[in-house]
């Protein structure tokens, strides 16, 4: 079990590596696309940069969760309304920092290791302000490791082909696979009953989790002995990248990086009943 004190230290490596790659990165880069459709470099690193964990937390370690200033309260929050609104925000955010964003980012993830490091063992359960719903400490910690990880995916990928997500952050990405699908799939009537999918890795750590759709919605399990509609076997960065909408089943297959066993149909509709990560 990995504690949230080792995950401090995960998210400052990576923060300090992504501040080393974008200071060396050569201006016309920032315009070049990212592997978020219609999002530049740029796009990107605003909207990391717009994400305020640090003062959230900071706020919820002294016992405030309410919505800060500006931000909707928690029972207005809407999930469709909310993606659809990242992009404007993050064109807002890089149009108000101009050629000082980066000095902006990197401030702003400096302030977020800085917070978590100084959270106390009895204070990881304490609820922070996030649009949909209160969140403790923990998760928070969790949120702003893949975040940043994702969205770093996003930029060096489409810059250095042969980049892949450090193993550090794959294990803590295979934990955060639940919020992920939570708003990946919706409530879908059509389906009868409930479909079993199963993922299981051997690298960088051997983990089994299963997803399982259902009418009201979707989330991931711990592996059961009940009945299994299909079985893909991946690694963990392949389930992190299809779960997170960044690599879809379909090619994942096509690139011999996911394999499946089972109803070809389901399989196949999998992917389909994906609405984004």
């Amino acid at each position: 079990m990995v504690t949230p004190e080792q995950r401090v230290v995960v998210l400052q490596a990576e923060v300090e590596a992504f501040k080393t790659y974008l200071s060396s990165l050569p201006a016309e880069a920032w315009n070049q696309p990212s592997a978020c459709v219609g999002w530049t470099v740029a796009d990107v690193v605003a909207h990391l940069n717009g994400q305020d964990f640090a003062s959230r937390v900071t706020r919820g370690l002294g016992g405030d969760a309410s919505p800060p200033e500006g931000a909707p309260p928690v029972e207005d929050h809407d999930e469709d309304r909310f993606a659809e609104n990242i992009f404007q925000r993050a064109l807002s955010n890089r149009e108000r920092f101009g050629e000082n964003l980066l000095e902006s980012l990197i401030q702003r993830l400096d302030e977020s290791v800085q917070v978590f490091n100084t959270v106390g063992p009895e204070d990881w359960d304490k609820p922070c302000y996030w649009p949909p719903g209160p969140e403790p400490v923990r998760t928070m910690l969790d949120m702003r490791i893949s975040e940043l990880t994702m969205h770093v995916w996003d930029i060096r990928s489409t810059i250095d082909g042969d980049y892949h997500l450090s193993r550090d952050s794959v294990n803590v990405l295979i934990d955060t696979v639940g919020r992920a699908v939570r708003r990946a799939f919706r409530p879908d009537d059509s389906v009868d009953g409930q479909i079993r999918y199963r993922f299981e890795m051997k690298t960088p750590i051997t983990a089994t989790e299963d997803i399982v759709v259902a009418a009201q919605g979707t989330h991931v399990e711990p592996a059961s002995a009940g009945t299994v509609d299909v079985t893909f076997r991946c690694d963990g960065e392949t389930y992190v990248l299809v779960m997170y909408g960044r690599l879809s089943p379909e090619d994942a297959m096509a690139q011999g990086r996911l394999t499946f066993q089972g109803d070809s149909e389901l399989a196949g509709s999998f992917g389909r009943r994906f609405k984004g990560g």
